[in-house]
C-alpha cells in the first residue's frame, strides 16, 4: 500500500458520514456492519504504486481510494445529467448543442491522467465534490450533485462487499477462473444496489415524503454509478479476466432494480447513456436490442 496513505480518524468519519447521508434509515445496519467487518478507509496519493485511479478493497478490511476517484464519480454524474438534458432537448426541440457535454468529457479525461487531478479545474457550473449548489437558484446542478453522492456511496458499498467476501471465505482469488471473478463482481454490484434501495419505504415514511420520488432518486444514483464506470473505462467495455463486460453489469443492475424502461429513472438514465452515442456509438447502456 502507498506509504503516504491516510487512514486517520478524519478519513474514517468522512466515510461513515457518506454512508449515513446516502442511507440514513439504515444506521443500525451500518453500525452492525462496522462492528462485524471493521472496514478501514485509506486515502492514497493520486500518483503511486497502485496507479492513477484507485478504488478497491483487500487485505480483509482495507478500502483504498484517492481524490482522483472521488472527483471522477462526482464529475461523471454532472456529465450524465448534462447528457440527459441534451438528449431531452433533442427529443423536444429537434436539436441540441453538445459542445459543453464534450468539453466536460475532455476535462474528465484530463483529470484522470494529470499527475495532480486538483490542478484540473471543474467545468463551469460543476461544484467541487461535497459542495451542493443552492436548490432554488441552481436546481439542475443541485440534482447532479445529489446523484453524485449516491453514485459515490454505491461505489464504496461495492468495495465493502468485497471485504465481506474475503472475511466470509467466499472471495474469488486473483488466479481464479474468470467466471468466478465475474460472479463476485456482480454480487458486489448487487449488494451495493440493494443496500441503497431496500430502505426506501422506511426513509419515505420517516421523512413523510413520496416513496416513488425517493426510489427514483436512488435508482438514478445507481445508474449514474454505472455511467461513471462506463466513462472511466471508455473504450474498454468488454469482459476481462477479472471483470464482466460493462453491458452485463448494467443489465444486471436493471434487473435488480426491476427496470421496465417506463419508470422516470429508467427514462432519464436511458437519455444520459444515449448521449454517449454522440461520442462513442458502441457505448453500453440500459438499452433494449431494438433500441440499437
Amino acid at each position: 500500500m502507498d506509504n503516504d496513505a491516510r487512514s486517520d480518524q478524519e478519513v474514517q468519519e468522512a466515510a461513515r458520514r457518506l454512508f449515513e447521508g446516502v442511507v440514513p434509515e439504515r444506521s443500525d445496519d451500518l453500525k452492525a456492519l462496522w462492528n462485524q467487518y471493521q472496514p478501514r478507509f485509506n486515502l492514497l496519493t493520486d500518483v503511486g504504486p497502485e496507479g492513477l485511479f484507485v478504488m478497491g478493497a483487500g487485505l480483509y478490511r482495507e478500502v483504498v481510494f484517492n481524490h482522483r476517484a472521488l472527483r471522477a464519480f462526482w464529475l461523471a454524474s454532472f456529465i450524465a445529467w448534462e447528457g440527459y438534458l441534451k438528449v431531452h432537448e433533442v427529443a423536444t426541440e429537434g436539436e441540441a448543442n453538445f459542445d459543453r457535454f464534450n468539453d466536460m468529457i475532455d476535462v474528465f479525461w484530463e483529470m484522470l491522467t494529470e499527475e495532480d487531478p486538483l490542478d484540473v479545474g471543474m467545468p463551469e457550473g460543476v461544484s467541487e465534490p461535497g459542495a451542493y449548489p443552492d436548490r432554488e437558484k441552481y436546481p439542475q446542478e443541485r440534482a447532479a450533485a445529489e446523484l453524485a453522492t449516491f453514485a459515490t456511496g454505491w461505489a464504496f458499498l461495492h468495495e465493502i462487499r468485497h471485504l465481506k467476501h474475503q472475511q466470509d471465505g467466499t472471495s474469488a482469488t486473483s488466479d481464479a477462473p474468470a467466471r468466478d471473478q465475474h460472479k463476485e463482481e456482480l454480487s458486489c454490484d448487487e449488494y451495493a444496489t440493494t443496500f441503497i434501495l431496500d430502505g426506501v419505504d422506511q426513509y419515505a415514511k420517516n421523512q413523510g415524503v413520496n416513496t416513488d420520488k425517493v426510489k427514483q432518486k436512488r435508482e438514478l444514483g445507481v445508474y449514474f454509478a454505472m455511467f461513471a464506470m462506463t466513462l472511466i473505462g471508455a473504450g474498454q467495455w468488454d469482459a476481462s479476466g477479472s471483470h464482466p463486460a460493462m453491458q452485463a453489469r448494467i443489465d444486471a443492475a436493471i434487473q435488480q432494480m426491476g427496470g421496465s424502461g417506463t419508470k422516470v429513472s429508467d427514462a432519464i438514465a436511458h437519455a444520459a447513456f444515449a448521449s454517449l452515442w454522440f461520442r462513442w456509438p458502441d457505448a453500453p447502456g440500459p438499452f433494449l436490442v431494438k433500441d440499437r
